[in-house]
């Protein structure tokens, strides 16, 4: 006959903590093992840049170092979430530690046209490009909008209201 004083339950949940727990504890290790001071590669959210525990200012030697770090970090985060649902989820990736590769050139050029106010017309160019040969977005004559606040990349929503008022005040 099963116990009814909910007894079995809480053997579960003692079970599943447990188990978290040692994931918890195996990862950091693996993690702490590999990570060196000042390396070439850390592991960040692909969406937003940020490092979250275990790997907040962890850098590591070798990329492979780095993925070993990457597994274990999702590892880790993934036992911490069965503790704590609520604990936000991150798409973890190796990237490198380069600091400032992310350059923008803005051009202003005036074009044969005036403006109503009388001033003249001009066109605006904005090129953003990363460390490798292969990432750089061009925007021309379009809405500015801040994609990143102080401290953190701002969430989707933010940059698409600032993007629709932005249009709206065009039109």
């Amino acid at each position: 006959m099963a116990a009814s004083d909910g007894s079995a339950d809480l053997d579960d949940r003692t079970r599943e903590a447990a188990a978290a727990s040692a994931t918890i504890r195996q990862a950091r290790e693996r993690i702490e093992a590999v990570a060196v001071d000042h390396g070439d590669f850390g592991v960040a959210c692909k969406d937003t840049g940020c490092s979250p525990a275990p790997v907040t200012d962890v850098t590591f030697e070798t990329f492979e170092a780095a993925e070993l770090a990457c597994l274990s970090a999702r590892a880790y985060r993934s036992a911490l979430r069965r503790l704590d649902p609520s604990l936000p989820e991150y798409d973890l990736v190796v990237c490198t530690t380069d600091e400032g590769a992310v350059e923008q050139v803005s051009v202003r050029k005036q074009t044969k046209g005036r403006r109503e106010n009388g001033l003249p017309e001009t066109s605006q160019s904005v090129t953003i490009s990363g460390g490798a040969t292969d990432e750089w977005l061009r925007v021309e004559n379009a809405p500015v909008v801040h994609l990143r606040g102080s401290d953190s990349l701002l969430d989707d929503e933010f940059v698409t209201r600032q993007l629709e008022s932005k249009l709206t005040e065009e039109s």
